[in-house]
């Protein structure tokens, strides 16, 4: 949804009550929501790639074994993509007055 379009239809009177609403609607609530929803998001992709990866390994004859170990390095490289968002939402969770 285009914010600046329906901006510009209110009077400027209107304009900082309309901002204050346009930020909380664009910023999940709590760290702790949003961590939740990350770990979500990461399980959601590994299923993804497990099914992909499964799909080829059944259509090419390739061992269990070898699904399991490229498996290993989907998380690994799932962990590293959002090592950095997960720290700063930990970091948010420990200082819960500075947010």
């Amino acid at each position: 949804m285009r914010l600046l379009p329906l901006l510009t239809a209110f009077p400027g009177t209107h304009l900082p009550l309309l901002a204050e609403w346009a930020r909380q609607f664009s910023s999940a609530s709590d760290p702790l929501d949003r961590l939740d929803a990350l770990r979500r998001a990461q399980r959601r992709a590994e299923a993804d790639i497990r099914a992909a990866l499964s799909r080829l390994a059944a259509e090419f004859e390739v061992p269990g074994s070898d699904v399991a170990c490229a498996m290993a390095s989907v998380r690994d490289a799932l962990d590293e993509l959002t090592s950095e968002v997960e720290r700063d939402l930990a970091y948010e969770l420990e200082q819960p007055d500075q947010y």
